[in-house]
């Protein structure tokens, strides 16, 4: 695929889509108390729906991750990530990025990350995630969710290869706001262009298993066939174009289904990459190392 092509692709769909007004808080004063807990959720879809929040919860803990006060991020402090999907560990780059870490950890430990989803995966390139709006039950709006403050870029040298933690932003280098992504694999024109903050230390092959989740265009593609099979009737089926290529494939329409409609319906499923049962974040906080030390000798 054509290097200029995948990245123009990745400025669409890295982002925080909503421009944010203010800039971000300060962040002296403490960290609060840390408790990890479970890592495995046996029942996926009762969990999510149980997680579902309204817009006035939204705003509550966008409120609460304002007010809420850390200390700076130091090399002694790893982010632990506790998904429905199993758990990654990750180490961050304060002397790199300072703002972005610091407003992670914020971001983190105030519990604004819990219960949003992986709302992004692209096989081959990175998951993504920290969408607060990812929570609530509009499907539709995932990706366009933000804190109510920015980051300023950090770009810096470190290197977008698979494992590296980076931060989601509009077209507008100065829009950071709590999106992130995780490499899947190498995306190095990626570099100088987002803020890479962090890496993965631990568990990378939960990050293999999220980003191959089942999404609307990887589900139309295993429906859909070359061709219209020997004898199929033209006008029960419908044609589509595979994004990212030159290919089409066609799909049989269901009996009782209306060829145009189900043609639109298709459409839309084909362009999403997001999960139809994607990983759940139960929590993410910013820990010292000798807080899963202990944990480890329990």
């Amino acid at each position: 695929m054509n290097k200029f092509f995948i990245a123009t692709m990745c400025i669409s769909l890295i982002f925080s889509a909503e421009k944010k007004k203010s800039k971000l808080p300060d962040f002296s004063g403490f960290s609060k108390k840390i408790e990890i807990k479970g890592l495995l959720e046996p029942n996926l879809e009762e969990f999510q729906k149980e997680k579902k929040i309204h817009p006035f919860q939204i705003e509550e803990i966008k409120k609460k991750a304002l007010n809420f006060q850390v200390e700076p991020v130091t090399e002694d402090e790893i982010v632990v990530i506790e998904t429905t999907r199993g758990t990654l560990k990750l180490k961050l780059y304060p002397h790199l990025a300072p703002n972005h870490c610091n407003n992670f950890k914020k971001l983190a430990n105030s519990g604004y990350y819990d219960g949003t989803r992986f709302h992004r995966v692209i096989p081959g390139f990175m998951i993504q995630g920290g969408d607060i709006l990812s929570r609530d039950s509009d499907r539709s709006n995932d990706g366009l969710g933000n804190p109510g403050w920015t980051v300023d870029a950090e770009f810096n040298e470190t290197q977008h290869k698979r494992g590296i933690l980076s931060m989601a932003r509009s077209l507008d280098p100065n829009s950071a706001g709590s999106q992130f992504f995780i490499c899947s694999a190498d995306a190095t024109y990626l570099d100088g262009e987002y803020t890479a903050f962090g890496e993965v230390i631990e568990n990378i092959y939960v990050v293999d298993h999220l980003v191959n989740a089942m999404t609307g265009f990887r589900q139309v593609q295993l429906m859909g066939e070359d061709f219209i099979p020997e004898g199929g009737d033209p006008k029960k089926w419908i044609k589509l174009g595979v994004p990212q290529s030159s290919k089409y494939i066609f799909l049989e329409v269901p009996d009782g289904e209306d060829a145009s409609s189900y043609k639109i319906e298709m459409k839309k499923k084909i362009l999403s990459n997001n999960p139809i049962a994607g990983a759940i974040v139960n929590k993410i906080r910013v820990v010292h190392k000798d807080v899963m030390k202990d944990k480890s000798k329990n």
